[in-house]
């Protein structure tokens, strides 16, 4: 017995010296060969970052037009001069990925605020079984909570999630046919598999004609989105370790909710699909939202059609204003613990075709004794007479929901009112005592363009308030529904 006891203490000690030896002498060209991304941890601690930014591909993603290419974060940081900040950006990084750079930063680091993108298609199994996730678990093996020399075993064995790109198509459609979808009101679906068929052969139609782009795209929204999120999804214990670790460090913890084109969701799909990204939206608020030093910004609906890079499929790749858009609503939130160096209003150039007035901060209660309120006003002669339709959005709280209430787009010809478009709230929006985000369509035509004058605006004849923070109206061409 002694003798099976020593050589067990031997082997303990042995292995013991044989972690310490990789740990001391080859771990960190390992990690440098096989999870590289620790460089970007390595890198704010160097720079001695007070905020670090963590996101994937939408931090720096960029259009050629843009007249300011930089990231959302260099966007962020430029409302707080003189502090030290830094990004760690990786494609394809989702909350897995986010915690792992985010504890390899030394505890005794300057970092006091942490900035986590939180993605929505990253709680969607599109994402969770991606053709990429493989390569991206390979990565995080030598970050794990293990004893160096562990984790350098568990990877030359190939001990983590591989599946081949067959078998991540296989789950991904598994998920579409069991994982059932729920609505308050009758729904001819119960899983994205149907809804997704249904839509493909109901088709888009475009000018009277089936319009094959839009109806892929129109599909693509139904299997990215069409998915609801619950206490098991893999993203949600990811994302609570992440504010577990920023309890444990003392950081300030912002959760960075991106926007999603709820223009095209809505206008190819409908109210259903933004039932559901509401639905969504809504959980993690209310998950993440209600924590003592966490706070999650909600910029789903703020992002609009023509700020989006890709046509024909579901990112939150931006263009220039896009990014900023999101920006100054993360920077409003830093602001909290940097008050005194907040710089509020930093001016950038507007597209054409594009209005919008955001108040920041602030907002505008609209009721009865001040029926009208936000407007934008602007002339039909400004806009590209190539464009079709305006995408009008709105954020709004509702104390109450009203019929009389609605987004109102009025055109004046020589001082006289020649057209009316009345979109009643109720039909974009029924939360109450909440921010929500409206958005509607409505095509333009020689009308429009016959015009002198567009008025825009939020009307409430109502006693009960409505307060809104911001109005963005942009017009546009499909082009991508056409060039095919």
């Amino acid at each position: 017995m002694k003798k099976l006891i020593y050589k067990f203490a031997l082997l303990a000690a042995l292995l013991v010296l044989m972690n310490w030896i990789y740990g001391k002498f080859f771990f960190k060209d390992d990690l440098l060969k096989h999870s590289d991304e620790v460089e970007l941890a390595w890198q704010v601690t160097n720079d001695s970052c007070v905020v670090v930014y963590t996101g994937e591909s939408s931090n720096h993603t960029f259009s050629w037009k843009d007249k300011d290419q930089r990231k959302i974060s260099d966007f962020i940081f430029d409302h707080f001069p003189g502090l030290r900040c830094g990004d760690m950006t990786k494609d394809a990084s989702h909350a897995e990925v986010y915690y792992y750079l985010l504890e390899n930063i030394p505890e005794d680091s300057p970092v006091k605020t942490v900035i986590v993108t939180m993605n929505l298609r990253s709680f969607g199994y599109g994402w969770i079984e991606s053709d990429l996730e493989t390569a991206v678990q390979k990565q995080l093996v030598l970050l794990k909570d293990y004893p160096p020399f562990f984790n350098r075993f568990m990877l030359a064995f190939k001990a983590y999630d591989i599946k081949s790109i067959d078998e991540r198509g296989d789950a991904r459609e598994w998920h579409r046919k069991h994982d059932k979808i729920t609505f308050p009101y009758p729904f001819k679906y119960d899983n994205v598999d149907d809804w997704d068929y249904a839509n493909a052969h109901q088709g888009v139609i475009l000018d009277g004609k089936w319009n094959q782009p839009l109806t892929e795209l129109a599909c693509h929204y139904i299997k990215t989105y069409g998915f609801q999120i619950h206490e098991n999804n893999p993203r949600i214990k990811d994302f609570d370790n992440i504010v577990k670790l920023a309890k444990e460090r003392g950081w300030h913890l912002i959760f960075n909710l991106l926007a999603e084109n709820v223009d095209r969701a809505n206008e190819l799909v409908g109210s259903d699909i933004l039932y559901i990204i509401r639905q969504n939206r809504d959980y993690l608020l209310n998950r993440y939202g209600n924590i003592e030093n966490v706070t999650v910004v909600d910029n789903i609906g703020d992002v609009r059609n023509g700020l989006f890079i890709d046509k024909n499929w579901t990112t939150e790749h931006y263009s220039e204003m896009g990014r900023r858009t999101i920006a100054n609503h993360v920077a409003q939130a830093v602001s909290n613990y940097y008050p005194d160096i907040y710089v509020e209003n930093i001016a950038y150039d507007i597209p054409k075709n594009h209005y919008r007035k955001d108040l920041g901060f602030d907002s505008l209660t609209v009721c009865s004794a001040m029926p009208y309120g936000l407007t934008i006003k602007g002339r039909p002669a400004d806009i590209d007479s190539n464009c079709e339709k305006v995408y009008i959005s709105s954020r709004i709280w509702k104390e109450e929901n009203s019929a009389a209430s609605a987004i109102v787009m009025e055109l004046y010809k020589n001082g006289a009112k020649t057209h009316f478009s009345n979109l009643p709230l109720n039909d974009m929006t029924d939360a109450t005592g909440m921010w929500d985000f409206t958005t509607s369509v409505l095509p333009i035509d020689s009308t429009f363009f016959d015009a002198n004058e567009f008025r825009i605006f939020l009307y409430n004849p109502t006693d009960s308030p409505i307060h809104i923070k911001s109005l963005d109206v942009s017009f546009e061409y499909d082009d991508y529904a056409r060039a095919k």
